[in-house]
């Protein structure tokens, strides 16, 4: 626990920063890496970036409010010091949501963030990939097939968007509606040569499947 003002201080400054960082960050891209290694060295990392940033400005405050007494002898702070703190956490946030939608929507630059390869499966490289459209075909375990749309909502209803479970929770694909699929796996079409709509969404756990293959459309 911090014995003086300004170790407080300098602990506030170690701390929030990266902590807000790290929450936004994961709350637009999803807890990539959240064994505790991999979340200290992002949050360390974001505090070290944070600080050495904020550095000047830190070293003027303790020079003029510190070291002058001023503190000390409780003396007024002029009122934009007090928009300060909520900076703290506002600008780490703001950052962390801008790279983690970045991540989110696989942008070349946040590769200098992030690294080359973000995902940790190649599911959430697949599912996570932005204006994803096209069709899921599945055989289950008991050897039954099941094509499912993958796409956004249709305007009129209330049922979500297709939707993928991301790391590190449990696997899972949540289809806007399925198609009809023959015994053998083929797509039944109707004579205008489209696939066969059943009008019905679907929810399946992946350890219920033993086969996938993703069919993109434009």
């Amino acid at each position: 626990m911090p014995s003086t003002f300004p170790a407080l201080i300098l602990a506030v400054f170690a701390i929030l920063p990266g902590a807000f960082y790290t929450w936004a960050f994961e709350r637009e891209a999803g807890a990539w890496g959240v064994g505790l290694s991999d979340r200290l060295v992002r949050f360390l990392g974001a505090s070290a970036v944070f600080g050495v940033l904020a550095l000047p400005l830190l070293y003027e405050g303790y020079r003029e409010y510190i070291l002058s007494g001023h503190l000390e002898r409780g003396e007024v702070l002029p009122w934009w010091i007090w928009c300060l703190p909520p900076l703290l956490a506002l600008v780490p946030a703001v950052v962390g949501v801008f790279v983690g939608r970045g991540a989110r929507s696989g942008s070349k630059w946040v590769r200098w963030v992030v690294g080359p390869a973000p995902y940790p499966r190649g599911w959430d490289q697949l599912f996570r990939h932005p204006n994803l459209a096209g069709f899921v075909r599945l055989r289950l375990k008991d050897q039954t097939w099941m094509i499912g749309v993958w796409g956004s909502a249709p305007v009129s209803g209330s049922l979500p968007g297709s939707y993928a479970s991301g790391f590190p929770h449990a696997q899972d694909l949540y289809f806007v509606d399925t198609c009809e699929a023959n015994p053998d796996g083929t797509p039944k079409l109707d004579p205008q040569g489209a696939l066969v709509r059943l009008g019905a969404a679907a929810l399946v756990s992946w350890d219920q499947v033993a086969y996938a293959e993703f069919l993109e459309v434009p």
